[in-house]
This record gives C-alpha cells, structure tokens and sequence, in this order.
C-alpha cells in the first residue's frame, strides 16, 4: 500500500527542539487519533460523531503511524506521521456517485481535511460544511495546550492545499464562538425527491422545491436498503436537524422515510434556524483590529469651554 508522510509543526517559546517536554507533545499525540477521526467522519458524512458501527474504510482513513521528530532550533518541534491517501485505503467510497461536491478527493489524506476545517473555523466561515458541533468541540478541547507556558501553535505543513493548517488559541477561541453561535438541534421533517442514498455509508440526499439539496444520515433501526424502491421518487424525511452557526441547515439525522404525499407539500424546503449571535462577543476587537468607535468619537469636536457656549446662544438670540 502507498503511503505519505505528513506532520506537525510544533511551536512554543522553549521547551521543544530536539528534546521536547513531553508534556507538550503528549497531549498532541494523544488526541490525533480522535480528531483526525473525527475529520475523516465529518469529510465522508458531514458528521463528525457518526453514531453506530464506523466503516472500516472510514476509520483505515484516519489510521497514521508516528515516524519520529525532529528539531528546528529550541522553539520548534516536527512530529512526523505515515499515513494512506484516501484512495488506497477507503477506494470503496470513491466508486459511487460522489456524496459532497466539495467532499475529499482519492489523493488526499485526514491531514487535508483537518487543515481545511481549520481554516474555516480560523476564518469563522458560519456557512462551512467541514465542521459541525461536535467538531468544534474537538478543537476547542485542545484550549488547555495554548497557555502560558504551553504551545504557541500547531502547524500541517505539508498538505497538498493552498495553505498550511494551523491551530492556535486564536482558531481554538474562534471553535468556541462559532459552537456558541450554533443554534440548537431540533427535530424536523423535509419533502423532496431523493436523489442520492449510499447505503454502505447511511447518507441521503433529497432535492427540494426550492432548489436546494438537504443531505441525511440515516439513524433509523430499519437497514436503509429496504427504502431502495424509493429512489428517485418523492419522499418525506424526518429526524434531528443540525444546524451551521449561520442558521442553515448542515444536515438531518434521520430516522423516519416514507413516500411522500400531498400533506407534505409544507415541508418541500430547507429549514432555517434562527441564530445565537453574541452581540457583545461580535463586537470584541480581534487582535491588531482597529476600534471603529474609537475613530467616531475622534471625530466629535471637544467640549465646549462655557465661554464658547455662552458666545454661541448669543449668537443665536
């Protein structure tokens, strides 16, 4: 099988280079597995804690073997990692109609994926389909390695993307505003033509009146298999809506499927939920922003001495 290197960067102020602490990358090796399994969920399935038997295909995505590290001076540290490109390990899920347009392609490893969805939570994009509640969790569960006397970031390097990864306490503060922005979870029913169901992974896709496509994994008891002769056709789905941080709907975990009838007219389009914004949270300057208040009040002339005034309603008298 054809394997790839990737890695970390690890950055701090001391306390890594040839030697590390091992209380600085302890935790990352730790939690690799986790998150990138998690990533690999969330690229395949648009949901990053798939509940149920996990594919073998889905977790041989997410399998890496440490190789070693190496130094770039005190503050820098390199952890090194083998790991299969999607294509060699999961070929299976490439053999069907693709499920994302944006989804992960043969060459790419879990490495990509993470970078991505760093990206886009870096950059707090609220309509990004590469994390969802429990993703953000995930990141922001590695708070604790950016203190003090801790990390100063974690960089991919070597992906085959247009931009390196990074994670730092910013993008993990950016995780937590973007969890807290996401609206709750609710249950919700939708009506459109299905369009796509790959039974090996439990995903769905339905077209919708309004144009739009609204994915589902399937959660119910019965085996998916059985509603194959309602492909094509229209359908009613039902299950736990879950939302971006923006308000639209990332995806439904289904549990209820059955044709569709007139009464379901209603429900042939995406809900929308409203949003959690923090309007105190949205206004805190980020790093190195400038203040827009601060320029307005710049603007606003000084006080006026009592002499200024008293000459000004003598003026006006």
């Amino acid at each position: 099988m054809n394997t790839v290197e990737r890695s970390f960067r690890l950055e701090a102020q001391s306390g890594l280079g040839a030697k590390p602490r091992p209380e600085l990358i302890g935790p990352v090796l730790t939690h690799l597995h986790d998150t990138l399994q998690d990533t690999v969920r969330m690229g395949f399935l648009h949901t990053s804690r798939a509940r149920g038997r996990i594919p073998a295909s889905i977790k041989a995505a997410a399998e890496v073997r440490y190789l070693g590290h190496s130094a770039e001076g005190e503050g820098v540290t390199v952890l090194r990692f083998e790991v299969a490109p999607f294509g060699e390990v999961a070929a299976d899920l490439f053999s069907q109609a693709q499920l994302w347009e944006d989804g992960p392609q043969p060459e790419q490893t879990a490495f990509e994926l993470l970078a991505a969805a760093l990206e886009d939570v870096g950059s707090r994009r609220g309509e990004s389909s590469r994390f969802d509640p429990g993703m953000l969790r995930r990141i922001g569960s590695y708070r604790k390695l950016f203190g003090k006397d801790g990390l100063s970031s974690i960089v991919l390097p070597d992906v085959t993307l247009h931009k390196s990864g990074r994670l730092d306490a910013s993008v993990v503060e950016s995780a937590r505003e973007l969890a807290d922005a996401t609206p709750q979870s609710r249950r919700v029913r939708v009506a459109g033509r299905l369009d796509l169901m790959g039974a090996s992974q439990g995903v769905l896709k339905l077209h919708v009146a309004t144009g739009g496509i609204v994915t589902a994994i399937w959660e119910g008891e019965e085996a998916l298999d059985q509603f194959a002769p309602l492909f094509n056709k229209d359908v009613v789905c039902e299950g736990l809506g879950v939302f971006r941080p923006s308000g639209t709907l990332l995806r439904i975990d289904a549990d209820a499927l059955a044709p569709a009838s007139e009464r379901d007219e209603f429900f042939r389009h995406a809900p929308v939920a409203e949003t959690n914004t923090d309007l105190v949270r949205a206004a805190r300057l980020r790093s190195g922003e400038s203040s827009v208040y601060a320029g307005f009040l710049g603007s606003i002339p000084p006080e006026e001495s009592d002499e200024e005034f008293a000459a000004a309603v003598d003026a006006l008298s």
